[in-house]
């Protein structure tokens, strides 16, 4: 009799939790989840369609199948996008986590002026990219303020924009200036969660300032920097107004990343499925850079 009592209660109680389901954060939902649909997951289906037809303007002529992708595969531009894209990424990536990891530590100490210093680091990120790489361009141009200042020390003009080598090192300067506050507040929230206790104990210990960061900061921030690795690595890959502002993908296509050529094969030269497949391959990239992303914030939690 007593188990008798007690399941009906609970059968009771599982019907009545079925019948009163939330449906309020579900409608305040159904927005933004509608523009998701309606202006990123159907556009990029639409892209994956188009990668299999040859395209007329803006019409599917003729189903291709796979061609697109193998002519892409077998197009030297290609892997010169690709080559491009890779080494503006990787140098990118490399100098902005370390100008980060420095105004992140900077940011993080205990000064009177430490919001002020904060506000000011976040000015490049925050500001227009068409702006500041046009004021770039001006800086970096053969007769610009940079050759301007070299010219009053006696020394000759450099051609910043022009030479590959140096085109491609102006590229990752820049994009360091702009893109390294965004990863400072990314590694000052993680900074912020270490407790003041574990420097204050390194500090009886008798360990400097370098023995506390190499033993306390970067064990407790490798997740962090990993999720800054990601993400930055993600932001870079599809970087296309830097290269479209400063260099145009010159000198020779040395700057050409995948994003750029995508860009010239659609609008410059019409060619809509070879444009598409090469977006379906940047959008694979990507799904593969944000599954990882993914797994770092499930270890974090």
């Amino acid at each position: 009799m007593n188990n008798v009592g007690i399941a009906v209660p609970v059968e009771v109680g599982r019907r009545s939790a079925a019948r009163g389901v939330d449906w309020f954060p579900y409608l305040m939902m159904a927005p933004a989840m509608a523009a998701i649909l309606v202006f990123s997951l159907a556009p990029t289906l639409y892209g994956v369609v188009v990668s299999l037809y040859f395209v007329q303007f803006i019409e599917l002529q003729r189903f291709v199948g796979l061609r697109n992708y193998t002519q892409m595969l077998a197009d030297p531009d290609f892997w010169n996008a690709f080559r491009a894209s890779a080494v503006f990424t990787g140098g990118s990536v490399a100098c902005e986590v370390v100008v980060a990891t420095a105004l992140a530590l900077l940011a993080n100490t205990r000064v009177r002026v430490r919001g002020v210093f904060r506000v000011v680091a976040l000015l490049p990120w925050v500001a227009s990219y068409i702006v500041v790489y046009l004021i770039f361009k001006w800086i970096l141009n053969e007769d610009g303020l940079l050759n301007a200042a070299l010219y009053l020390f006696g020394l000759p003009k450099v051609a910043w924009l022009n030479d590959p080598a140096l085109a491609t090192l102006s590229l990752i300067a820049v994009d360091t200036w702009r893109g390294a506050p965004y990863a400072m507040l990314l590694l000052l929230a993680g900074l912020q969660t270490i407790p003041a206790e574990l420097y204050e104990a390194a500090m009886v210990d008798g360990a400097g300032w370098w023995r506390s960061f190499w033993s306390v900061t970067l064990p407790l921030m490798r997740l962090p920097f990993l999720i800054v690795l990601v993400l930055l690595t993600i932001l870079n890959f599809n970087v296309l107004v830097a290269q479209l502002v400063l260099t145009g993908g010159g000198p020779a296509q040395t700057t050409e990343p995948l994003s750029l050529l995508m860009y010239n094969q659609a609008f410059r030269y019409s060619r809509m499925g070879p444009a598409a497949s090469i977006a379906v391959f940047i959008f694979a990239l990507n799904l593969v850079l944000a599954g990882v992303y993914t797994r770092l914030l499930r270890a974090r939690t």
